[in-house]
């Protein structure tokens, strides 16, 4: 299990994995304008492509700033509130890369491309519900109820 002061470490190190990935948008060598798919359609402002790849909006850099700056609350806070905000955030992630991948998978967008889109989140929310849930001791076991 990993014990509290790896928890905590996970979400500080979170906090400052979010925050470069925000800085990292207002590089301009690092971005490029979002692409827009159809004629006539424009893209919301503040959008980017991050290293030409990931096309990040406003809401995006509000998200992950925002998960920053929880995840160095809670690595400050305590271990319980680290394992809350990785349990939290974990899901989160988790939720929005499976909606992407159906949504993708949907569009006909090529598997390989799809997955590749969609691996950051697939690796951090794995990483988040991997140090959240390892190990508990306290959580619950499925243990057969007698009839």
């Amino acid at each position: 299990m990993p014990s509290d002061r790896t928890v905590r470490i996970g979400a500080f190190v979170f906090a400052i994995f979010f925050g470069v990935v925000v800085a990292l948008g207002y590089i301009p060598g690092l971005n490029s304008a979002a692409h827009v798919h159809h004629p006539g359609m424009a893209m919301e402002p503040g959008s980017h492509t991050l290293f030409g790849l990931y096309t990040i909006s406003l809401l995006d850099d509000v998200t992950h700033g925002l998960s920053a700056l929880l995840f160095l609350v809670a690595a400050l806070h305590s271990a319980r509130a680290s394992r809350l905000a990785l349990t939290a955030f974990g899901w989160y992630y988790a939720y929005d890369a499976v909606i992407y991948l159906v949504t993708g998978v949907l569009q006909g967008t090529p598997l390989g491309q799809n997955v590749g889109l969609n691996l950051p989140h697939i690796v951090i929310s794995s990483i988040m519900l991997w140090l959240a849930y390892r190990g508990r001791a306290n959580v619950a076991s499925a243990v057969p109820v007698p009839a």
